[in-house]
Order: structure tokens, then C-alpha cells, then sequence
């Protein structure tokens, strides 16, 4: 017995990875009753050249930000550290 629950685990693991999105949509009708509805959606694959423009963008964004707001870090009465702006605004993200 413990063989055969063997070879099931055994098939179960060798099937690959399965990579979707199962979505089920449910409906309620006095007439219709419950209507259910589902879809099974794809991953896309990745775009490796994009996510590395996109990091790029990002990273330019962030010294963009800091060369214009100059953060510097300092402490309060309690020990907590607390970020210093050069300019107003800057704490809630302006950057120009």
C-alpha cells in the first residue's frame, strides 16, 4: 500500500507547474437562481528588457528626487530616526 501511495506522489510531482489564474465570477437571480462563470487566465510571459527600462526609469526618478530634496537623517527625543528635507514638499514626494 505504502508503494502505491509512493507512485502517486511520485505522478503528481512530475507533472510541471501549471501558470494561470482561475477567476470564478458568481451571479444571483430571483429568477435564474446562482449563475457562476469561470475563467482561467495566462500569466504573460516576461519582458526582460522592459522591467529593466522600467528599473532604470526608477532608479533616475530616485536621484532625480534626492538631488533636489537633499534627505538627511537625524533624531528626535526618543532615538527615532527622522528625514530632513532642504525643501517643503519633498515629504510628500515632490520632486521639481
Amino acid at each position: 500500500m505504502k508503494t502505491l501511495y509512493a507512485l502517486a506522489v511520485l505522478a503528481l510531482m512530475s507533472v510541471p507547474a501549471q501558470a494561470w489564474d482561475v477567476n470564478t465570477t458568481c451571479t444571483y437571480s430571483k429568477f435564474y437562481g446562482r449563475t457562476c462563470r469561470t475563467s482561467v487566465i495566462a500569466d504573460q510571459p516576461r519582458d526582460y528588457a522592459q522591467e529593466a527600462a522600467d528599473e532604470a526609469a526608477k532608479q533616475e526618478r530616485i536621484k532625480k528626487w534626492e538631488a533636489f530634496c537633499k534627505p538627511a537623517r537625524t533624531y528626535d527625543s526618543e532615538g527615532v530616526i527622522r528625514l530632513v528635507y532642504a525643501r517643503k514638499g519633498c515629504e510628500f514626494g515632490r520632486s521639481e
